[in-house]
């Protein structure tokens, strides 16, 4: 009997080991078949998906969020209007991209003015970013020399704010999120992650999308890269002045207290004396883009005319923010979402 039982926990691992195995090896086929590999001065190789039709007359770069790949704006781009390209690539470390040894936001805000340059060149462009994606677009914008020259607005999409990230170090929540980053590692060599996904529950993009996510989130680097992002992300500066219309979309249901939730996400809109507070009804942090319907609603709002009033006379009616008080719960909410 016993002989019989560790035969069989020899087998099932055995097929999930194989079953991981075969999983990444035809998504990396795949992606390497339908996706365009940027060559950097250094010889370091970004993955980018461009479509930059001839007569756009805009376009816009999207920024992914921690541990998602550039595939998870599908439905964005989908519903962008024709005179709109788009960028959106996988940052250093994540899917075809090679691993960048050089840590930190100036080497991100390199390759993002690389990416404007060698496909938007003379193009206006909106930044666009989701989750940590969102700070890294506004931080680029705000902080690298002349990086709002030719930028119409940022969009920051349930961003990330840093300040709760840092003051919530070396909590439990802290500790908790670096335990799980190291599991998703395991989850993913074992490839038990083939069979429940950490990411994607909703499974709403086309069937060959969510093949592809599956296979990217099967993949142990994935999380390695996305776990020193996150302690990255903890040494980063707040955000204190955007000279740039800027659009702040919120999602309604959050993990954790929602008006917690809008609070931390009132402290990033006022980074711009031309900003609006945007919440998308129904919404959580992923269904934001994974969710058809949620994305066409943020589509709008990066394709349509920026803000141009002061910030306050622009906000949806809504007293959320007004109650996203206390401190100490939205740090740990943040930290949660991140």
């Amino acid at each position: 009997m016993e002989r019989q039982f560790a035969a069989g926990l020899a087998g099932l691992a055995g097929a999930s080991l194989l079953t991981g195995a075969v999983t990444r090896f035809t998504g990396a086929r795949e992606r390497a078949r339908r996706c365009m590999l940027h060559e950097r001065p250094d010889g370091g190789l970004v993955e980018v998906d461009v479509h930059v039709p001839a007569g756009a007359e805009r376009a816009v770069l999207l920024d992914n969020g921690m541990g998602a790949p550039q595939e998870y704006w599908d439905w964005i781009c989908g519903a962008l209007p024709e005179d709109m390209g788009y960028v959106r690539f996988n940052r250093p470390g994540y899917g075809l991209s090679t691993q960048d040894t050089r840590y930190g936001l100036e080497p991100h805000f390199e390759l993002l003015q690389e990416l404007r340059d060698t496909y938007l060149a003379g193009l206006p462009a909106v930044l666009a970013g989701h989750s940590l994606g969102g700070y890294l677009v506004a931080a680029y914008a705000s902080l690298h020399p002349d990086a709002v020259r030719g930028v119409t607005h940022v969009v920051m999409i349930d961003a990330t704010e840093v300040v709760s990230l840092r003051h919530a170090r070396r909590t439990d929540v802290d500790r908790w999120s670096h335990q799980r980053m190291i599991m998703e590692q395991v989850w993913a060599a074992t490839g038990l992650s083939v069979f429940r996904p950490a990411m994607n529950v909703n499974q709403q993009y086309r069937p060959e999308v969510n093949r592809s996510y599956r296979a990217f989130l099967a993949t142990p680097r994935t999380w390695a890269t996305a776990h020193r992002e996150y302690r990255d992300a903890m040494t980063y500066p707040e955000l204190r002045e955007l000279d740039c219309p800027l659009t702040v979309v919120t999602a309604e249901n959050n993990i954790g207290d929602n008006a917690l939730h809008a609070g931390i996400q009132a402290r990033l809109a006022v980074i711009s004396e031309r900003a609006r507070h945007h919440f998308v009804d129904g919404s959580d942090h992923e269904s934001l883009l994974a969710v058809r319907r949620h994305a066409e609603e943020v589509a709008e709002l990066i394709a349509g005319a920026p803000p141009a009033t002061p910030l306050g006379r622009s906000w949806r009616p809504s007293t959320k923010a007004e109650r996203g008080a206390g401190d100490g719960a939205a740090r740990k909410e943040e930290l949660t979402r991140s």
